[in-house]
């Protein structure tokens, strides 16, 4: 008896975790190119319900002893067309089950050196009706669903790397012993990517590093290894290999 009790409440449970908003954002970096200002990004809801999202900017400022801030985008200057730095539009977002929106990031400002944004997409229980645009109806019928049972609601963020208007790439790569280095020496984010360690045909899993301008990163080769990595610099595509 007790384990058809459980067995009822863990389906129902899941059935109704199940009628829930699911986004995916795509990639969680992009570029936005020298001599390019926008940048479209498209949102999915792979859930049963609709996503009702807030959207939300953050300068990242690496500062020179490594540490990071954010600073938040200040909305009311973004509205008075005052911008120095990214802004997604729409700020809100209603997508339905199974469905996708397209959305626009927008750069204006300064880009002598290369600028870092973080994008956060949030799925909510709009606070009013008045949030989202909706209908009383509208609302209340949305808020009795989500909260009816357990809800997780899952938000991403997106990390936005806008190139300078001079881009200067230069990556040096040295090996000593089984370390090899990378060393950007430019001035916008390169890829080392498809990072794949081999020995008799059998591979680790691949990975990838971004590699800001002025920083440095080592792997080091395992003995009997061969390395395989492909140096990304913007849209130009070098396979690189180490027996």
């Amino acid at each position: 008896m007790l384990k058809t009790l459980l067995g009822i409440a863990l389906f129902t449970a899941s059935g109704i975790a199940a009628a829930t908003p699911q986004i995916s954002i795509g990639s969680m970096y992009e570029f936005i190119d020298a001599d390019k200002s926008t940048l479209l990004k498209r949102i999915r809801n792979n859930g049963d319900q609709t996503a009702y999202i807030r959207t939300e900017v953050s300068e990242i400022i690496y500062q020179h002893d490594g540490k990071k801030i954010e600073r938040k985008m200040d909305a009311s200057e973004v509205a008075r067309g005052n911008i120095n730095g990214l802004v997604f539009t729409p700020l809100r977002m209603i997508i339905p089950a199974k469905a996708m929106q397209s959305g626009r990031l927008v750069f204006s400002g300064k880009r002598e050196q290369e600028r870092y944004f973080r994008v956060r997409f949030s799925p909510v229980l709009p606070k009013d009706q008045y949030e989202f645009n909706q209908s009383k109806q509208e609302y209340e019928a949305y808020r009795q669903k989500l909260s009816a049972g357990i809800n997780i609601l899952t938000g991403f963020g997106a990390m936005i790397i806008v190139r300078p208007e001079n881009v200067r790439y230069s990556t040096q790569i040295e090996r000593v012993g089984q370390i090899i280095s990378f060393k950007n020496n430019g001035n916008s984010t390169v890829l080392i990517d498809g990072i794949k360690e081999c020995i008799n045909k059998k591979c680790a899993p691949e990975n990838s590093v971004f590699l800001l301008p002025g920083k440095t990163h080592q792997i080091h080769q395992k003995t009997n290894h061969s390395l395989q990595f492909i140096l990304q610099e913007g849209s130009k595509s070098t396979p690189k290999s180490f027996g």
